[in-house]
């Protein structure tokens, strides 16, 4: 494991958004024009000065968790042989143990990343500059934690208050809320950052909170949405949820952790008259007591009312948007490296983990959807012809409301009973086709005589236009002179088409001032595993008390004779086959070799005893022809562990067809 503040050495970024470019390291960043602001080393000196306690912690010790490629110390990796055919081998390596790189390490790689992102555009074209039609734009490369993404999140915010409480545009026009008596909650849910005295690796502890959120039929949620819908009568319109992760600040032993803030709106005035009472704490407390009983480390010490539920009426609210986001550690104006320790630590477990640091309710994201359809429409610029919710459409299938906005599809504040049909039903007629009028593939119309209908039958069987047989062209044409008789007049048939160019991502670039420097293509993150050493041997993945000879599950009825392990376990998968138990046997016996993580498919017992026969034509079993890759393996493993080497004895031992005496006769010999 890498040292605080040295972590392992990131891979060259390939496997990321910013290319390496050539000619030059890429994992030196270029300051030359870089703002007033900490530099990277500055910024990890003052973490490990404040925090040496947490510094060195790994972001996680969880076998099987999914960490960012550039967040694990180098693999620890044992070597072993695999049967390829019936002849050959190869050999390949087992990860024995992968580490995450410690806490420090994970905000270093962070921070030098994010100063990467600095100035970087992606570049986006379509056409060429040789048929005249190029055109091209570039988008901000700006990561989440930047002050342009903290805008957006700002911006969401504001739209949802307008959009329930009401408020203004950001030209000046008065929004009305769609919520006659809203009422706002800020909840607060955590989970303890020490485990016997000792400090949690910061991704699992994070993951726990999630987990309770949204990762079960039992969680937090699900208790939220019962509390508004079942007790208080509301439906999913008449309330709203944000859930975001953020940093406890500064103070404490859970400073730089993760907890959670769900913040809902909800309109008072649609509830049921024998609902709880919204604004009184003790209305939610079935939403923290869920929270508690399902991360394991929560404690109520931690989750007291006074300090886990903050409910106001929103007119006793003076800036909502100012008061959720201070909880929401939502800060526009400043760089990420302005930030405090606390929040770079938190957010360098977010980072390593790409966990998505907010979520919310549909109708919360359709309030936003609307918010930005009405702005939209009073924007010149952008050909928005109709307000929001003043054409509408009936929903996709499968979608919880009935109707939405036929510009945005957001069903925020459309009426969905039945009174809205009319105005669908004329909208659907005044934007019908004529039906004297039907589009032609290759463009323009062809026109009916009236009265006339087409052939349903005909339009299936019609030849293909040129555009559908050549769907991969830019654009085509052809002519062609059909075949004439002597003496007929010639006649030259003309076709073509041209496509509009599609948009594509060219290349990143960097912008400063007038100039543009073209740095490489885009491309993705890659991601691996945490490999605790030990985890899925076979002692740890099934009900085993200890490892049996690998013989006794070798034979077509191997639970007879013993009670170590039942039929049913055998064949729903639940004990390995006799090779994997023969090569941990291997790895526990022998001097130097670890113990390997162990994987096989439920259903080997099946596949090696009931569908390796077949049945000939007269329905007796067939053996088939060959040996299988499968029981070659087992031949070379029985060798290898225990020494058999007569033939005989290793076609008893697996239950082996004599005519495959042959083949396990040059195993034998490979092996000995």
């Amino acid at each position: 494991m890498s040292s605080a503040g040295n972590s392992a050495e990131p891979s060259r970024l390939s496997n990321e958004s910013y290319p390496a470019q050539s000619g030059r390291d890429a994992n030196t960043a270029d300051l030359s024009h870089r703002p007033d602001v900490p530099t990277v080393e500055e910024r990890i000196n003052g973490i490990i000065e404040n925090y040496p306690d947490r510094s060195n912690e790994p972001l996680s010790a969880i076998h099987g968790r999914t960490l960012r490629d550039d967040c694990f110390a180098e693999a620890e990796t044992a070597e072993r042989t695999v049967a390829v055919g019936e002849h050959d081998e190869i050999t390949v390596e087992d990860t024995v143990s992968r580490e995450a790189i410690p806490w420090i390490g994970a905000v270093e790689t962070l921070l030098r990343k994010y100063e990467r992102y600095r100035d970087k555009w992606l570049k986006m074209s379509r056409g060429s500059e040789r048929r005249g039609d190029y055109e091209s734009f570039e988008i901000s490369l700006s990561m989440s934690y930047s002050p342009e993404y903290q805008s957006k999140q700002y911006a969401r915010l504001k739209a949802l208050k307008r959009q329930t409480v009401g408020g203004e545009y950001p030209n000046g026009r008065e929004c009305e809320g769609e919520f006659e008596s809203p009422v706002v909650c800020l909840l607060g849910l955590t989970t303890s950052s020490l485990e016997a005295g000792e400090y949690r690796p910061p991704v699992d502890h994070d993951r726990e909170i999630r987990e309770a959120w949204s990762g079960s039929s039992s969680s937090v949620k699900r208790t939220l949405r019962y509390l508004l819908e079942d007790k208080m009568g509301l439906n999913s319109s008449e309330y709203v949820w944000w859930w975001q992760s953020e940093p406890h600040p500064g103070g404490g032993a859970a400073s730089g952790y993760s907890h959670s803030h769900p913040v809902v709106i909800l309109d008072e005035a649609a509830t049921v008259p024998e609902a709880p009472e919204p604004t009184d704490a003790e209305t939610w407390r079935p939403v923290v007591a869920k929270h508690v009983a399902e991360c394991d480390n929560a404690e109520w010490d931690a989750h007291r009312l006074d300090d886990a539920v903050s409910v106001r009426r929103a007119d006793e609210i003076d800036d909502i948007v100012g008061y959720v986001s201070e909880y929401l550690a939502v800060a526009p104006d400043e760089d990420l490296l302005e930030r405090s320790d606390e929040y770079l630590l938190w957010a360098a477990s977010q980072f390593a983990a790409s966990s998505q640091k907010y979520s919310r309710s549909k109708w919360a994201t359709a309030a936003a959807k609307a918010d930005a359809c009405q702005q939209q429409y009073v924007d010149p610029e952008t050909r928005q012809t109709h307000e929001h919710g003043e054409r509408v459409v009936r929903s996709s299938a499968g979608a919880t409301h009935r109707y939405e906005c036929a510009e945005c599809g957001s069903p925020h504040g459309i009426d969905q009973s039945e009174e809205s049909l009319a105005r669908l039903r004329l909208d659907a007629a005044a934007s019908a086709p004529s039906p004297s009028t039907a589009a032609v593939t290759d463009g323009g119309t062809a026109t009916a005589e009236s009265g006339d209908e087409t052939d349903a039958e005909s339009r299936e069987t019609a030849p293909r236009s040129f555009a559908e047989r050549w769907p991969s062209a830019r654009s085509g044409g052809r002519l062609a002179s059909p075949v004439r008789e002597a003496g007929e007049p010639g006649e030259t048939v003309v076709e073509g088409f041209d496509r509009e160019p599609e948009w594509r991502p060219e290349a990143i670039v960097q912008k400063w001032s007038d100039e543009e420097t073209e740095i490489g293509e885009p491309s993705g993150v890659e991601y691996g595993e945490v490999v605790v050493p030990g985890a899925e041997s076979v002692l740890e993945t099934t009900p085993l008390d200890y490892l049996p000879p690998a013989s006794w599950l070798a034979g077509p009825e191997p639970w007879s004779g013993t009670e170590l392990f039942s039929e049913s376990d055998v064949r729903l998968g639940r004990v390995p086959p006799p090779e994997l138990v023969a090569r941990e046997l291997g790895e526990r016996t022998q001097t130097g070799r670890e113990v390997t993580a162990k994987r096989w498919p439920s259903d080997w017992y099946a596949r090696r005893f009931e569908s390796s026969q077949e049945s000939d034509s007269d329905g007796e079993p067939q053996l088939a022809s060959e040996v299988s890759r499968s029981t070659v393996e087992r031949v070379r493993e029985l060798v290898r562990t225990e020494g058999i080497t007569s033939v005989p004895s290793v076609l008893g031992r697996l239950q082996l067809s004599p005519e495959y005496a042959e083949t396990v006769s040059e195993i034998v010999a490979e092996c000995s």
